[in-house]
């Protein structure tokens, strides 16, 4: 079984427990004398995160014949505490709809598991694509 890329789109994610390291941010305004505030940076991402339900890490989506797979691109990967990579098996998904965003539409997967979102311009063209990946994976079943 191939799990070659049928289509990719880069995106947001909306992680529920992402969280924020200022490591780098502390190191870059350390050397500009720049005084960077970890507490209020936090506080600021905490409410963010609770109004939002998760912050949006920015990546790229990989839609293969068996799975839907997230990778956060570096910037996100530097600036954020732990992995969050995600691998959806296409089986999983029970239903998927589209959400309307500011900007961009959001692209949402029920699962047994829980619900994932993610955004991305063109979200109505691709979640086309990932139905018909769907159509074709219930098919093979």
């Amino acid at each position: 079984m191939s799990d070659k890329p049928v289509a990719k789109k880069l995106c947001n994610f909306l992680i529920e427990n992402a969280a924020a390291d200022f490591r780098l941010a502390d190191g870059l305004t350390y050397l500009e004398d720049i005084h960077f505030d970890d507490w209020a940076a936090e506080t600021a991402l905490n409410k963010y995160r609770k109004a939002h339900h998760g912050l949006w890490v920015g990546g790229v989506v990989l839609l293969t014949p068996h799975h839907i797979k997230f990778s956060p691109n570096l910037l996100n990967i530097l600036f954020h505490k732990g992995d969050y990579s995600l691998s959806i098996p296409l089986s999983h998904i029970m239903d998927i709809s589209l959400e309307s965003g500011l900007l961009t539409n959001i692209i949402v997967l029920t699962t047994p598991y829980g619900f994932y979102r993610f955004r991305c311009f063109g979200a109505r063209d691709f979640m086309a694509v990932i139905l018909a990946q769907l159509q074709g994976e219930h098919l093979t079943r």
